[in-house]
Formats: C-alpha cells, sequence, structure tokens
C-alpha cells in the first residue's frame, strides 16, 4: 500500500507538472515601461489641435464617425499624419485586406522614425504568431499580446486548465496619434468592419477626439501596456529563424495587391476624410468624461470586480428624466438588468433598446441569453427593436439580391437626447464583469448632429419592434415597403441558429454571455 501510495503522489506530481507546462506563459519576460508622454518634441497634429481648441477652456472636441470606409481611411489617415507616436489597443486584428492595409501604414510610419506600441488582446486575434512577430520586428515597432493563451497547448486546453485567467479579455478599442487625436468606439481591426465586400457587414459607431480627453485615453492605454499581462509577442513566439523571417519579410513587404489598392483609394479619398481633413465637418466642442476598466478589473473574482464603466452608465440612466436609448449587439440583462430597467421605465423614463435580430447576430448564444427576458422587459415597459439581417437591401445600400448580412455593432447610448456614450462596452455580463472595456460621455448641445432623434426616424427602415399581442406572445413588427405586416417567430433564422440559441436559453452559462 505504501508503494501504492508513492507511485500515486508521483504521478499526482508529474500531472501538475505537465498542467503547469501547458498553461505556461512568459509574465515575467523582460520589457520595458514606457508611457504616451515619452516621445518628445512637437507634432503637427498636436499644434493643430491645441490652436483650434485653445477658446473652449480646456475642452475636448468630438466628431462622429459612422460609415466602415471612412473608418478606415481615417485610421490610415491618422496612421500617415504621424510624427511621433501610435498606440493602438484593440480585442482583435485579422490578416485579410484591413489588417494588411493597417499593418503596411504602420511600418511606413516606424520607417519614418515613429515610435508603435501595439496591444492585442490574444483570444480572437486571427493574426498568427509569425506575422506578428514580424511587425514586431521592425524598429519602432512593439507588439505586445495581454494575457496571452500559452503557446505550449492548443486554445481548448487553455480554458480547459486555467478557465480563470484566460476568460477574462481587454476588449478596450482605441487608436492614438501623437498623444494629440483618437479614434474610439466599438471597431475592431477586420473587412467586416469597414464595408470591404464579405459575407457579412458589420455596422459600428466611433468618435474622433482631440484635446484633453485624448490624455484620459493615454492614460489608459499606458495602464494596459505597462501591466504585468502585457506580455512582448517576442517573449510568447520565440525568435523566427533567419530564412522564415526573410520569407515573411518579403511577402509582407512587397508592392500591395490591386485588391489592396483599390481599398485604400476608396477609405482615403472617401468625401467624409475630405470634410474632415479640410476642416468643413462640424466639431462637438463638449464637456466629456472617459472612464476606462483597470486592468486589475481582470484580476479581481467576477463576483466583485471592479464594474467602474457600467457603473457610470448606470448613473447616467438614473440621471435621466426623459429617455433613455441604448444601441448594443449583445442585450443580455439578466433579472437584475430586467428590474432596472423596469424602475426607470416607473419613474416615467422612456426606455429603448436596440439590438440584433437572432439572424443578424454574429452569435447566436448570446440571443438566447437575451430571447428569455424579452416578455418580461415588454410588460415592464421597455420597448425592444432588432435589426434586420437584410438592412442594407431594405435601405439601398446593396443591389437586390445581395446576400451580404448585416450585424449591428455599435455600442452607443442617449441619455434625456442631451447626452451620448460611445465605447467598447455590450450590454451583457461579459462585458460589465468580466473583459474590460472603454468607453466616453459626451455632453450633447441642442444643435448637436449627434442626436437620438435621428435612430428613432429610422427604426422603422432597419429594425422589427417587438411587441406582446393580446394574448401576450411576442410579434415582430417591420415595414415591408408598401405596408406594415407582424411576424410571430424569429424573423429570418435559420433552424440552427434557433437551436443554438434555445440551447443557450436553458445552460447554466449566462453569466459568461
Amino acid at each position: 500500500m505504501t508503494r501504492f501510495n508513492g507511485i500515486r503522489a508521483a504521478f499526482a506530481a508529474l500531472s501538475l507538472l505537465a498542467m503547469g507546462a501547458c498553461t505556461y506563459v512568459p509574465f515575467d519576460a523582460p520589457r520595458t515601461v514606457s508611457r504616451a508622454t515619452d516621445p518628445l518634441g512637437p507634432s503637427a497634429l498636436a499644434s493643430e489641435a491645441q490652436a483650434d481648441l485653445a477658446p473652449y477652456g480646456g475642452r475636448s472636441a468630438f466628431v462622429p464617425l459612422s460609415e466602415g470606409n471612412d473608418a478606415l481611411g481615417a485610421r490610415l489617415k491618422m496612421i500617415e499624419a504621424a510624427e511621433r507616436s501610435i498606440d493602438l489597443q484593440y480585442f482583435l486584428i485579422k490578416p485579410d485586406l484591413a489588417g494588411s492595409l493597417v499593418s503596411r501604414a504602420l511600418i511606413d510610419a516606424a520607417e519614418r522614425g515613429v515610435r508603435v506600441r501595439f496591444l492585442l488582446d490574444d483570444v480572437f486575434t486571427t493574426a498568427d504568431d509569425t506575422q506578428l512577430a514580424l511587425l514586431d520586428s521592425f524598429d519602432n515597432i512593439e507588439v505586445r499580446l495581454f494575457n496571452p493563451l500559452s503557446r505550449n497547448s492548443i486554445k481548448a486546453v487553455n480554458f480547459l486548465l486555467d478557465f480563470n485567467r484566460v476568460n477574462r479579455r481587454m476588449h478596450n478599442k482605441s487608436l492614438t496619434v501623437d498623444n494629440a487625436l483618437s479614434v474610439v468606439g466599438g471597431r475592431n481591426i477586420a473587412d467586416e468592419y469597414f464595408q470591404i465586400h464579405t459575407d457579412a457587414e458589420f455596422a459600428d459607431f466611433d468618435m474622433f477626439v482631440a484635446g484633453p480627453a485624448v490624455q484620459k485615453i493615454t492614460e489608459s492605454f499606458d495602464r494596459f501596456w505597462n501591466d504585468p499581462r502585457a506580455v512582448p509577442v517576442v517573449n510568447i513566439v520565440g525568435a523566427d529563424t533567419e530564412a522564415e523571417l526573410r520569407a515573411t519579410l518579403a511577402d509582407i513587404t512587397t508592392s500591395a495587391s490591386a485588391a489592396e489598392r483599390g481599398i485604400y483609394r476608396r477609405a482615403v479619398n472617401s468625401q467624409y476624410i475630405a470634410d474632415f481633413s479640410a476642416g468643413r465637418l462640424d466639431a462637438l466642442v463638449s464637456a466629456n468624461m472617459v472612464v476606462s476598466d483597470s486592468p486589475d478589473k481582470l484580476r479581481q473574482p467576477v463576483p466583485s470586480a471592479d464594474r467602474r464603466l457600467y457603473r457610470a452608465l448606470q448613473d447616467q440612466m438614473l440621471k435621466s428624466e426623459d429617455s433613455v436609448l441604448i444601441l448594443t449587439p449583445y442585450f443580455v440583462p439578466r433579472q437584475s438588468g430586467v428590474d432596472f430597467y423596469a424602475e426607470l421605465e416607473r419613474r416615467g423614463i422612456d426606455v429603448k433598446v436596440v439590438t440584433n435580430s437572432l439572424a443578424a447576430t454574429n452569435h447566436s448564444y448570446v440571443h438566447g441569453g437575451y430571447a428569455k427576458y424579452r416578455k418580461a422587459l415588454l410588460e415592464a415597459g421597455v420597448q425592444l427593436y432588432e435589426v434586420r439581417a437584410d438592412a442594407p437591401q431594405v435601405l439601398g445600400d446593396l443591389p437586390e439580391g445581395s446576400d451580404v448580412k448585416l450585424t449591428m455593432h455599435t455600442k452607443l447610448a442617449f441619455f434625456d437626447d442631451d447626452r451620448a456614450f460611445v465605447g467598447s462596452l455590450n450590454f451583457d455580463p461579459r462585458s460589465i464583469e468580466i473583459n474590460s472595456e472603454l468607453g466616453l460621455f459626451v455632453a450633447l448641445p441642442a444643435d448637436s448632429e449627434l442626436t437620438a432623434d435621428l435612430i428613432r426616424q429610422r427604426l422603422a427602415d432597419y429594425a422589427y419592434e417587438v411587441r406582446l399581442d393580446a394574448e401576450g406572445r411576442l410579434i415582430w413588427v417591420y415595414d415591408n415597403g408598401r405596408r406594415r405586416e407582424l411576424l410571430r417567430s424569429e424573423p429570418g433564422a435559420g433552424a440552427l441558429s434557433k437551436f443554438v440559441a434555445g440551447v443557450t436559453r436553458i445552460l447554466p452559462v449566462e453569466g459568461q454571455l
């Protein structure tokens, strides 16, 4: 028996060693602490922003950025204009046309002497390690992965053996140049966010930011960049052989493809970019508040994690007197959320929520977490709208018969029509409790071009209104172009999507959605 116990103990020890090896990440790898304010010297962007905002007593300026093609052009033009520094923080980048264009622009900037810091979350980034290591190999570019998975095992094993750590993700999204101009919002770096023809288009929203708010954005970036969980990519993937790097380098630095050149020209030469560059777009100069979750949130137990950004959103909703309008791609209120919105309705606040229909969403399982609360929300007085997957065809943005599917990815909210939120946070447990997020609150003057009314007026064009009929059953009401129609089941959704959403409704996974 003693011998058997010894063998069992040895086996247990070996198992622990194997598990440790499977989940090893070099969090103790050497790294250099750096700050957004490190690159010294003036830049044209910084000087121009300072001069333009001088009469406004320390306020910041904001310009909405809604169209995907314009959003790509804005990012490329910002990178091209950078003289001192570029800081990027994103949830994912894909090795597609958009990813290639942004990568080339970053390489060109680095070769001009611009310092580039690129911070990426690791879970959904599909650019492979060699591509990221190659980008990192250029002088003046450093790539770090936040809370990376171990490369000693596949992703599923990471989640199985190290779930509590790898489940916590950095979902913040921002691009800042010369510590003077930022773009924040919901977009990642992939074709579907920028109207590059694929089988899916993500309708999203960003905001240009100039002025003191930029410093708040880069302060948040610095906290994540210098956090122990931000690991230099070279310490994760190891050094490629010289031959491998040369082969990859030759591939990435060859002339851009015809498709890339066409997309680049369309993006940087759009009317929006021309108007922005010429100063013809009216900037919103107003009071504001930048709120970012701390990287510490990702180390705290989920039930007690710091919900800094969501608390700020709740505060704005509770301060409202007339209306709250929420646009979110993923809406999982849970019972506590139903109670919260019901209380707003009891106070006389009109609450509208716009989210994806089952056919439009890219995550059917998340829709299941929302669907179970629809009836309770409607009974409480909340008005629900679900975006149509065929909205581009309905609105005339695509030729009839096109099979491009629209998914709303916008994270936007309005409070009493005089305050707005834009950022990376979804109204679901994952964003609120598990991941880190970044958001911007802006006061809206009466003459602002960014208004909730613009959205309300077009809801009937691109969304179903979800209602209860006389018997308390769900119906979806929409305009077919000639008259109002109603449906009695999830419109446009396939059998597989319905099955996945249905399973999620009954499984105990709500806290992970």
